[in-house]
């Protein structure tokens, strides 16, 4: 989430004159406090929270449409030197598109594993169809692949193991957030 100055306004004011940003004034004003009443220059940036989130203002747009050879090469030889990874999405930071392209100056700031969502979904442009046209292709796409690495030999998993995992996961955020809460109040 990032905010551009006009030279006349607080941070304050111009988050509240954007709806994507106003949801998120409450845990800003946590996180910044007065630091929200400083004025920025005209066509000065400003970044508030540095990590792409749907739940904290991030706003996800897809470009799917400019993936070519090049692109899938580079992330195929990423992906085949993660042992077992069959599926999922890698968050990237780069520069500009043909230096991706290239393989150049890029940052993988996360891995993230065949449960997690195609966020190009969330692209405004696109519409709830849409999401649920692609949240079913991926879901196709896991069956073929759990089916092809069952036939492999791997066992597929019980719903025993399943809701394990997930009871481990919802235990982990739980865990994340108090930790979050207690970065924000100061008191870790």
């Amino acid at each position: 989430m990032s905010i551009t100055g006009d030279g006349k306004s607080s941070l304050r004011q111009l988050l509240q004159r954007d709806r994507r940003f106003i949801l998120q004034l409450g845990s800003l004003q946590e996180e910044y406090g007065d630091k929200l009443d400083r004025i920025l220059l005209a066509k000065e940036n400003e970044v508030l929270i540095p990590y792409g989130n749907h739940a904290r203002g991030s706003k996800f747009l897809d470009y799917s449409y400019l993936i070519d050879d090049d692109i899938i090469t580079l992330i195929d030889n990423i992906s085949l030197q993660v042992p077992d990874f069959f599926y999922g999405r890698l968050d990237l930071r780069y520069n500009n598109w043909e230096e991706l392209k290239q393989g150049k100056n890029f940052s993988i700031i996360e891995l993230n594993g065949a449960g997690s969502e195609p966020t190009h979904i969330y692209d405004p442009r696109h519409s709830l169809f849409f999401a649920w046209k692609e949240i079913i292709r991926h879901w196709i796409i896991l069956w073929r692949i759990s089916r092809k690495n069952h036939r492999l030999g791997f066992p597929y998993m019980s719903f025993r193991e399943g809701a394990k995992m997930f009871r481990a996961n919802r235990a982990y955020v739980t865990k994340l957030r108090e930790v979050h809460d207690a970065l924000l109040k100061g008191t870790v």
